[in-house]
Parts: C-alpha cells; structure tokens; sequence
C-alpha cells in the first residue's frame, strides 16, 4: 500500500509539473487559423481540454476542500488514503 501511496503521489506531482503542455496546445488551437485540421488535431484538443479541466477541478480541491481546516473531517472517509496521498502529503 506504501508503494501505491508513493507511485499516485508521483503521478500527481508529475501531472501537475506539465500541465502547461497542454495548456500550450490549446492556446496555439485557438490562436492560429483553422486550415485544415485533422481528427488526430481534434482529439488531441479534446484531450488537452480534459486534462486540463481534470487540473481546475484538483486545484480547487486542494485549495478550497482539501484544506488543514477540514483534515478531521475527512479522516474518517473510506476514500482517506487517496486523498491523503494527493492532498496531505505532509502527515504521517
């Protein structure tokens, strides 16, 4: 389980250290003309506004949920050890 913890907390640090790709790819799709773009451009888009999302929706998470405030609170979830690994990685 230690190793579990470990291998999703380097997900997350990684995901959220090139985020900016993404971000990048969809700031070029908008801001360059629509010659012809093919379905292998589009999905790639859609790709990037999911992943992207995925990112608001953790920040908000981290910064208005998941707070030190609110640690008691969610000790007592099932779902504890994940969101311990991606949100307190600071306790014990």
């Amino acid at each position: 389980m230690i190793n579990l913890a470990a291998i999703i907390h380097t997900i997350d640090c990684v995901f959220t250290s090139i985020i900016f790709v993404p971000m990048l790819f969809i700031l070029y799709a908008k801001f360059t003309p629509a010659k012809k773009r093919g379905s292998k451009f589009k999905n790639l888009y859609r790709l990037s506004l999911v992943l992207v999302g995925m990112f608001l929706i953790r920040c908000f998470c981290d910064q208005l949920i998941f707070t030190d405030v609110n640690y008691q609170r969610f000790t007592d979830s099932g779902l504890f050890p994940l969101i311990k690994v991606l949100f307190y990685p600071e306790y014990p």
